[in-house]
């Protein structure tokens, strides 16, 4: 009863704007969790069905259309986000009609031509450039399924901007990953063997299901009609600084597994694949709340209110530090215990895992200054300091991949981060005066 007071007490101290952010956080987290569940089940199933080596090529499939859906993306996603919020603030419901559409157009086109010129030249880059023809078909069904994937990754956005964020992360954490693991359930229970490219077909069904009902949902809740501006130009030229930005933080996020991909074998991209997805649980709760706090973020600088803005994300920081801690003490004590789910040839994978999660600790313990500088007009900044450290992380991964193999990957990978994260902890506290910290 005690304790039941003193949590009460807490809540209450807590401003509306902290509190809003916390409690979508919440509803977030209920769906982040299932999502992250499934997606365990999943990749534990598919690391017993097809082991390090056959894990490895999907792996190395999915961080290439990683890429390639960021690049598609040109950095509207942020700006529809940062728009639409702003737009809803004031009822402005002709804006945010003008910028999805506009959206589906420009990302629609440019997704279509890169998916078409990438579906040609699979066979070069599975043979010439990674070494492996058995990634061809798979890359190849990932990449027809590139198109749905970015038009979910637009309406989810909208989603965000709109305030509705659990649906937001339901579309992109969960539906698609608790559809495929359906499918893989079936047809094991069926008996029919579950093979690389079997695994590729049932990825990009479960990636048409969410594309077809977020499409569904976002057409039931805006309900907005009139006949829209194309604003496409003005949109792909106000996405640049953001666009920049997003590529280089995705291929931060990617480099190692591709540079692995040419100086590596599958088996070792399957090692630190699995371990690279158990390290970032630790930064499960920052991904859940900068989901709520960007829109709130965008809300509150544009009304001029830096001191509640910094007191928000000060806290909100605080309890995402406690969380980083928490997963990282689980990992070093029963890291090898939870790897080995995967099967026992996966426990080599446990000094990757401490290493890259001691980088994802400082990722969260930072907060959200990335968000801070991209929701308050500072895009330039952020796409700068991201650039710079993505050009510097593929130097660096290119020596220590070639020299020390998945070892030299998780230290560049955690250095990289660190480095990136209290970088824009400074810049941002610098250029808006809201520190995270």
């Amino acid at each position: 009863m005690k304790y039941l007071s003193k949590i009460t007490l807490n809540i209450n101290k807590l401003d509306i704007h902290t509190l809003e952010v916390m409690t979508k956080s919440i509803t977030s987290l209920f769906v982040k969790v299932g999502g992250v569940l499934i997606g365990m089940l999943v990749s534990i199933a598919l690391g017993r069905i097809l082991g390090p080596d056959g894990y490895g090529i999907i792996n190395l499939a999915e961080r290439v259309i990683n890429i390639l859906i960021i690049v598609c993306l040109l950095g509207v996603r942020q700006l529809i986000v940062k728009n639409i919020a702003i737009a809803k603030e004031h009822e402005d419901f002709q804006s945010i009609g003008n910028i999805m559409h506009s959206a589906y157009i420009l990302n629609g086109v440019v997704t279509l031509l890169l998916s078409s010129i990438f579906i040609i030249i699979s066979p070069w880059l599975s043979n010439d450039v990674f070494h492996e023809p058995r990634l061809t078909i798979p890359l190849m069904i990932f990449l027809v399924g590139l198109t749905p994937q970015v038009m979910s990754r637009l309406l989810s956005s909208g989603l965000i901007g709109y305030r509705k964020i659990w649906q937001s992360n339901l579309v992109e954490q969960t539906l698609s990953i608790a559809i495929t693991g359906l499918f893989l359930f079936l047809l094991y229970f069926i008996g029919l063997e579950i093979t690389v490219n079997i695994v590729a077909v049932i990825y990009v069904i479960g990636r048409i299901g969410v594309t077809i009902t977020v499409s569904m949902y976002w057409s039931s809740l805006f309900t907005f009609k009139s006949k829209w501006e194309r604003k496409s130009i003005t949109l792909f030229r106000d996405s640049l600084p953001l666009f920049l930005s997003s590529v280089s933080t995705i291929i931060i996020s990617n480099s190692d597994v591709i540079i692995l991909g040419i100086f590596a074998s599958t088996s070792d991209i399957g090692l630190y694949g699995i371990a690279i997805k158990i390290a970032l649980l630790t930064s499960f709760f920052l991904q859940i709340t900068n989901s709520s706090v960007g829109p709130k973020i965008a809300a509150l600088y544009f009304n001029g209110s830096i001191m509640e803005t910094e007191q928000m994300v000060k806290k909100v920081t605080r309890v995402l530090l406690i969380c980083g801690l928490v997963s990282i003490v689980i990992f070093i004590f029963f890291g090898n215990l939870i790897l080995s789910l995967w099967g026992d040839e996966f426990q080599a994978a446990y000094i990757i895992l401490l290493i890259l999660s001691f980088g994802q600790l400082f990722n969260i313990g930072t907060g959200a200054a990335g968000q801070i500088l991209t929701m308050t007009g500072h895009e330039k900044f952020n796409r700068n300091i991201t650039v710079f450290y993505m050009i510097l992380n593929i130097l660096l991964n290119y020596i220590f991949i070639k020299k020390f193999g998945i070892l030299g990957a998780a230290f560049i990978n955690s250095f990289t981060v660190i480095s990136l994260n209290v970088t824009r902890v400074i810049y941002a506290k610098k250029l808006t005066g809201i520190s995270t910290i």
